[in-house]
């Protein structure tokens, strides 16, 4: 990419990012098995790449030839043509990265402050950052800027929409704010569902893309959950899918406690960080955030171990419905409460053995995420990428000869 402004913009149509997208996600190809894949003629061919090329979405190598024979003449995908300047928003802090087109973290910073902060002193805060980290990888323009937030999102426009944790922030035009910054285009994607679409690619096998379905749970502060389904983020009909933390609660504990949200009996209430560590604090134990928490349970406090683990049971038990009605491959746990280890994890596995569907758990793992704060920034990335790699205007708008 280049910001010479002069330049004549080079047109994809649908077709090349038909092949652009080949080269994504199937690896290098010569300019045969294009033709075998698209059914192309060798002209049309030929003029795809050649526009891939100059712009520098691809590149040519040479192959290795299985007959012996001289190698041939292939081209693959370069996902470091450009970079996305990607923002993970959590309650305390923010993760700012550089990312390539295919998720390779360049460079990146964290701050401690994030959503539960005035926004107009973090928001010049993060432009001051990206700025830097541009300069230090020379990359002067972005082609995109993807932001993670911990609450709704509302479809299409990416504002932040009814957010008890992210109050200051509601009705906030980021895409605006940034899009003026710097340009280009500018999405906002809840935190769950970028790191259930990093986990559905990370932990695809080599015969598929992704996995299919599966579920995420983010169990920090608040609760919420990013569901892949059929390949695709399911945002619901507002954005507002996967919003577990206000499903209420199963049976009699918690069914009294009021929650953030105006509510009474959400889960979130019982079993969310916040509702924790108000309890522990009730209880004259000196925690004002999640690390304090699992400090505790490291140190095998009681009350720590005894909260976290009726945690893990009340969300296990939301989680053994969402498998029930959603019927995932795979259920990935993370969020600062995953870093209490199995202790957490036995409660939930014990009530999804238990009242999930058999059916739904015959072939079903659950497994805790490790890597959350590479994943929120990597799945970014890859939101990001697959909405510009995807749409020709988009991708027009941003790629120049």
């Amino acid at each position: 990419m280049t910001s010479n402004e002069d330049s004549t913009p080079i047109p994809m149509d649908e077709g090349t990012i038909v092949l652009l997208n080949l080269l994504r996600h199937h690896g290098a190809q010569t300019r045969a098995s294009i033709a075998e894949s698209t059914g192309w003629a060798r002209p049309t061919v030929n003029k795809r790449l050649e526009r891939l090329t100059d712009i520098g979405l691809a590149t040519p190598l040479q192959m290795d030839n299985s007959t012996g024979g001289r190698p041939a003449k292939g081209f693959a995908f370069n996902p470091d043509v450009a970079c996305i300047i990607c923002i993970d928003i959590a309650t305390a802090y923010t993760t700012i990265a550089l990312c390539t087109l295919d998720g390779k973290i360049l460079t990146s910073r964290e701050i401690p402050r994030g959503a539960e902060h005035d926004p107009h002193t973090v928001l010049p805060e993060l432009c001051e950052i990206s700025d830097g980290l541009l300069a230090e990888t020379e990359h002067g323009t972005p082609c995109s800027v993807s932001i993670a937030v911990t609450t709704r999102v509302e479809e299409p426009t990416g504002q932040i929409i009814e957010a008890p944790v992210m109050r200051h922030w509601e009705r906030l035009d980021l895409p605006g704010f940034f899009n003026t910054r710097y340009r280009v285009p500018v999405f906002v994607e809840n935190d769950a569902n970028i790191r259930a679409l990093y986990k559905a690619r990370k932990l695809a096998d080599h015969s598929e893309r992704q996995i299919s379905d599966l579920i995420y749970i983010h169990a920090g502060m608040g609760l919420g959950a990013g569901i892949i389904s059929h390949g695709e983020i399911l945002h619901g009909a507002f954005g507002g899918a996967g919003d577990i933390g206000h499903i209420h609660v199963f049976g009699q504990t918690g069914a009294d406690s009021p929650c953030r949200c105006g509510n009474i009996g959400c889960v979130e209430a019982s079993a969310g960080g916040w509702a924790i560590i108000q309890s522990l604090k009730a209880l004259d134990r000196d925690v004002s955030t999640l690390a304090d928490v699992v400090s505790l349970v490291q140190q095998g406090d009681l009350e720590a171990v005894q909260h976290v683990r009726r945690a893990g049971r009340l969300i296990g038990d939301v989680i053994s419905a969402a498998i029930n009605l959603l019927n995932p491959s795979h259920v990935v746990i993370g969020g600062e409460l995953s870093q209490c280890g199995e202790l957490f994890i036995s409660g939930i596995r014990e009530r999804v053995w238990g009242r999930a569907q058999p059916l739904a758990t015959k072939n079903l793992h659950i497994e805790v995420c490790p890597d959350d704060s590479r994943a929120g920034v990597i799945g970014l990335s890859y939101a990001a990428a697959d909405k510009i790699l995807g749409n020709a205007t988009l991708a027009n708008g941003i790629f120049r000869s």
